[in-house]
């Protein structure tokens, strides 16, 4: 097995503890914003107090008080996805189109949407090679805006 030169392996390999690092990151830097925004009291991974679909499963950070009409919070699950179709040394790193991070996104919305009761659920997906989804952008954007205003 050779050395893989764009390190998409390490990153998402579910196998090896790469895409639970990433992920891990991605979340605490998601949580880190929220905290500096001042929107409300932010929760992460295990302490999100709202469960889904009747099973264990949480999103990986809530924030309460998110000002989002006829809601009471909001819950973000991040996700990494990778672009590249199979391997990206034995497709010479051919990449998917950007309906990929929207693919991910809609098996998100379509699992979680509604099982959070009276909170409002956003997936944040990121891309390996850097692209954000729209949403999770938007996303970022708010709390850079809320931060930026409540200094």
């Amino acid at each position: 097995m050779g050395i893989d030169p764009l390190g998409d392996n390490v990153l998402t390999c579910k196998q090896h503890t790469g895409s639970i690092r990433g992920h891990n990151h991605l979340m605490d830097v998601v949580a880190s914003l929220s905290r500096d925004s001042k929107i409300g009291p932010v929760c992460v991974n295990h302490k999100v107090s709202t469960m889904g679909d009747g099973t264990r499963k949480q999103g990986d950070v809530e924030i309460s008080n998110f000002p989002i009409s006829l809601r009471d919070g909001l819950v973000i699950d991040v996700s990494f996805v990778c672009e590249f179709k199979g391997s990206s040394r034995g497709n010479n790193g051919v990449r998917h189109d950007n309906n990929v991070l929207q693919a991910r996104a809609n098996v998100k919305n379509n699992k979680y949407r509604g099982v959070y009761g009276h909170k409002a659920f956003a997936p944040a997906i990121i891309g390996m090679s850097g692209q954000i989804h729209i949403d999770c952008l938007r996303l970022l954007w708010v709390l850079a805006d809320k931060q930026l205003r409540s200094n």
